[in-house]
């Protein structure tokens, strides 16, 4: 017989979550790579970049973000073609991982009908609940740009309508999607901004929200859900979010709405962090230890 395991909502722990899901009708989540540092079973960002560099960087590298590291090793490399080969490898899940905490995290998700963008390219997530890709347009799909599928149990007509879990920074699937260096980030700026501010559907000229021209892909959810987010740095590295971040509030003044932001911290952000979040009206909320938002399983030595 199998050992009986007790679900989510009967844990006493993952407070922080519950009360800020509980404080809307709907929410979204924005994780980033806190879980599989909390379960050990993925590198920090300055490890992988270490790990798939076939070439040392001859200077000094203090002072660059990760991303215009990616882009250094990428152009010491003799062969760079070789190095998103690499990154799949380093991120592949292997049978020996334990993934209670994404397990816990995505049940969640699903029990409320919670959305979930992520920042990482791994497979963690979905393979917790056994999680099936879907394509919300698959006509239009791009292996470049998979902004409109999902991992999920169920077909959805708008991201918005339920669970699911969205790569906004692309998926180890299609190694092309990847998004690592300066250079790609600004790729997905520029891809983004054209959705957002230019053509008869952009987004920040529609009165009626579900008819714009982004509609089916993870922006959807981006602009017109409250957001909380975890397990992520939003440092300057994260050239993308941050930007994005700014264009929530542009959108959000239309309407004179507030943020609905919530960044969920161990200790007090650093200023490059709070700054931000603090100026567009994201609320930040400081927690004690991190079983508040991963469960009992969920502490990092």
């Amino acid at each position: 017989m199998a050992a009986f395991r007790e679900p989510f909502f009967m844990k006493p722990d993952m407070e922080t979550l519950k009360k800020l899901i509980h404080s809307h009708d709907k929410v979204a989540f924005l994780i980033g790579n806190g879980p599989n540092l909390a379960a050990k079973i993925m590198p920090s960002w300055k490890e992988l970049l270490a790990s798939v560099s076939d070439m040392p960087i001859s200077s000094d590298i203090s002072g660059l973000s990760n991303t215009e590291v990616y882009d250094l090793v990428e152009l010491h490399s003799k062969n760079p073609t070789k190095i998103k080969e690499r990154v799949c490898q380093h991120l592949t899940i292997k049978d020996k991982h334990s993934l209670t905490i994404h397990k816990d995290l995505m049940e969640m998700a699903e029990a409320f009908d919670i959305p979930v963008l992520t920042t990482n390219f791994d497979q963690a997530l979905e393979t917790s609940v056994d999680a099936k890709l879907h394509h919300l347009e698959s006509k239009s799909f791009t292996r470049f740009y998979p902004w409109k599928s999902y991992y999920g149990h169920v077909p959805l007509e708008f991201p918005t309508d339920g669970f699911g879990i969205w790569k906004i920074h692309g998926d180890i699937r299609y190694k092309d999607s990847i998004r690592l260096g300066l250079t790609e980030y600004m790729g997905s700026v520029e891809r983004a901004r054209k959705i957002l501010h230019k053509g008869k559907g952009r987004l920040m000229k529609r009165k009626d929200r579900n008819k714009w021209q982004g509609n089916k892909t993870w922006l959807h959810i981006w602009f017109h859900l409250p957001i909380i987010i975890f397990g992520l740095g939003c440092g300057i590295d994260e050239i993308f979010l941050r930007w994005l971040l700014i264009e929530r509030r542009r959108y959000l003044n239309l309407y004179k709405e507030p943020m609905n932001v919530w960044y969920i911290s161990l200790e007090s952000p650093p200023p490059a962090v709070s700054n931000l979040m603090q100026n567009l009206g994201a609320k930040i909320e400081i927690i004690k230890d991190y079983p508040e938002i991963y469960g009992k399983t969920g502490t990092i030595d």
